[in-house]
């Protein structure tokens, strides 16, 4: 109890899967078992944790990728671990929020298919605002960073950039009510500049579907740009999600690797046999031509999920 005032974990998992790719000539360029270490976590300064310094601990060999390699099938096998996330973040008052540091991208109601990867992370500062009341919107966030050193996974090898500064985002998140909620930013990233916007409806559950998610991006410049993703989901059992949609991506970015440039249906389903283990297939098809022979056309990936935080809430042991 004494450990668990000062210290928090915020997220611990392990996740291993198979991962099956086929590119457009139907040569399979990726067949090989994986794994992902997730552990997240914060030291409180203060008992209410108004002041803490956050960590987070992953696999993957560049700050885009969360996977390892087993070794079994394609590609070498790997078992670093690397601390991709540290900074430090102050609430001085309420609504308040300031995050400075190796820090993650902030996709508002969006995505990783439209927004940015959620394994990726940029150096910098954010200050949020969350004052509905007062400032109309649920989340006022503005951010400011360095987006770069792609090989370099570990935060230490990107600290030293937090004098530099190539990205700038300014990001609303609305909810109007249970059923709507809404965010838009500006982002310049590198010398490109984007609009993204996105509004996700939940329906009532007698309905079809429970959730229908629309989100969407414009580059503006260098290169005008468009892409989107039409994202619809269902319960159909207290255990079992099914979800399918389609995007459309104009142009590489640093968005989720299972959606390069193309057309692509996806379709999943997140099975939770028990509070602590799920089991979530994923499959991706594109449709019509693709930019290069050796893009992706077909993906298939099968997650397993242990989320031992709960397993260990489950116990009381945190």
């Amino acid at each position: 109890d004494k450990f668990k005032r000062w210290f928090e974990f915020d997220a611990l998992a392990f996740s291993p899967r198979y991962r099956l790719i086929r590119d457009a000539s139907d040569e399979t360029i990726g067949n090989a078992a994986q794994f992902q270490v997730v552990g997240r976590g914060h030291f409180k300064f203060d008992k209410k944790g108004r002041y803490s310094i956050h960590l987070g601990l992953y696999t993957g060999n560049n700050i885009t990728g969360g996977w390892n390699n087993t070794g079994w099938g394609t590609g070498d096998a790997q078992t670093n671990l690397y601390l991709k996330q540290l900074y430090f973040a102050a609430k001085p008052v309420d609504g308040l929020e300031i995050q400075v540091g190796g820090i993650g991208f902030n996709n508002g109601v969006a995505t990783e298919v439209t927004g940015y990867d959620n394994d990726a992370y940029l150096t910098g500062e954010r200050v949020s605002v969350r004052l509905p009341k007062k400032a109309y919107f649920d989340e006022i966030s503005v951010t400011n960073g360095y987006l770069g050193d792609i090989r370099a996974p570990s935060v230490f090898g990107r600290l030293k950039h937090l004098n530099k500064s190539n990205f700038h985002q300014f990001l609303v998140k609305k909810v109007l009510n249970k059923h709507i909620s809404f965010s838009a930013d500006y982002t310049f990233e590198g010398g490109r500049d984007f609009l993204r916007q996105a509004i996700k409806f939940k329906l009532p559950e007698s309905g079809i579907l429970d959730t229908i998610l629309f989100e969407n991006y414009q580059r503006l410049d260098p290169d005008p740009g468009y892409g989107f993703s039409l994202y619809g989901e269902k319960t159909v059992h207290k255990k079992l999600v099914l979800g399918a949609g389609f995007a459309r991506i104009d142009a590489p970015m640093f968005n989720a690797d299972r959606f390069p440039p193309g057309n692509r249906f996806y379709a999943s389903a997140t099975w939770r046999l028990t509070r602590d283990f799920s089991v979530t297939p994923f499959f991706i098809q594109a449709i019509g031509d693709l930019p290069a022979r050796t893009s992706q056309r077909t993906r298939f990936d099968l997650i397993f999920t242990f989320n031992i935080l709960e397993t260990l809430r489950r116990y009381k042991l945190h």
